[in-house]
């Protein structure tokens, strides 16, 4: 089995973001072979990193931090993922505070004396969502592939962003409110295209590198 994890970096409870990932993310579990499971972070504690470094020398396998919030549940999810999506709204032309907490946090798996680049070769996957066009899909890609490259991982994208996939949630970007439909991002079909896209390379790879691991690992 291939397993994706999609974490979604909004505040807003079941707002555009999460409609955009979940879109995507049903569209991976069509294929007979992917476990695809959506973390969300409204509602949940993920505290900043304190760059106290005490992951260098006191981290354990069952605790890479030294903070109990949420975020020691979604560490044993992203080393258990084969593909890892990362969703952000876009927040003042960059990636939401929550998202940018979450990837501080990940220090401890570069710097721990336990997790040192865990996270090798997993496929990242990124994705944002605008209220306009040109309201900050690009900023927010890039700065979720660089945690993606910081960490040696492979990063996917969608082939119509070149960065990973992105939406606008406002009628054909142009930035207008609209109180209907709620989830007006999937309305965006470029938008939701490259989604799905984005999914399906990040699927591709996966299958591609646990191939290959498993060719090294039966090697006479």
């Amino acid at each position: 089995m291939i397993k994706l994890i999609g974490i979604c970096g909004s505040r807003v409870k079941e707002g555009n973001m999460e409609a955009l990932l979940g879109e995507a993310m049903t569209h991976a579990r069509q294929q007979s072979d992917v476990d695809a499971e959506v973390i969300t972070l409204w509602g949940k504690e993920i505290n900043g990193c304190d760059q106290c470094n005490w992951c260098i020398k006191n981290q354990t396998a069952d605790k890479p931090c030294v903070q109990d919030d949420d975020m020691q549940q979604v560490y044993p999810r992203l080393l258990e993922a084969d593909g890892i999506i990362l969703a952000s709204p876009a927040h003042f032309g960059r990636l939401s505070g929550l998202m940018a907490d979450l990837i501080d946090r990940t220090r401890a798996f570069v710097h721990g004396n336990v997790y040192q680049f865990p996270l090798r070769n997993k496929v990242g996957g990124a994705m944002a969502v605008s209220f306009f066009r040109g309201g900050g899909i690009e900023t927010t890609l890039s700065s979720i592939d660089l945690f993606f490259l910081c960490h040696q991982m492979i990063v996917a994208n969608s082939g119509l962003y070149q960065l990973g996939a992105g939406a606008c949630s406002s009628p054909d970007g142009k930035g207008m409110f609209a109180k209907e439909p709620r989830h007006i991002v999937l309305e965006d079909n470029y938008g939701t295209l490259s989604a799905r896209m984005l999914l399906d390379r990040v699927v591709e790879l996966s299958r591609i590198i646990k191939a290959g691991q498993s060719a090294i690992q039966h090697r006479p």
